[in-house]
């Protein structure tokens, strides 16, 4: 096989691999289109509240009085 056709197969297989990843990239920006504001803003604020709910556990758990009770329960059993 002689360097032109490498070359020659080397493009053919760049070129379906272009093609390839161009429909994928079509079909990403189809989907992200589909996803309308109202749901973006839907997510967000489910992410805000499990956020929230997080900073509240964390709280809890770090709390002394959540420790010492977790300790005389472990005692009692």
């Amino acid at each position: 096989m002689d360097i032109t056709q490498i070359i020659i197969v080397s493009i053919i297989f760049l070129a379906i691999f272009a093609a390839d990843f161009f429909k994928y990239r079509f079909r990403i920006k189809q989907l992200e289109a589909k996803i309308d504001s109202s749901d973006k803003m839907k997510l967000i604020d489910e992410v805000t509240s499990i956020q929230h709910r997080l900073v509240v556990l964390e709280k809890i758990i770090t709390d002394k009085g959540y420790e010492v009770n977790e300790e005389i329960n472990k005692l009692k059993d």
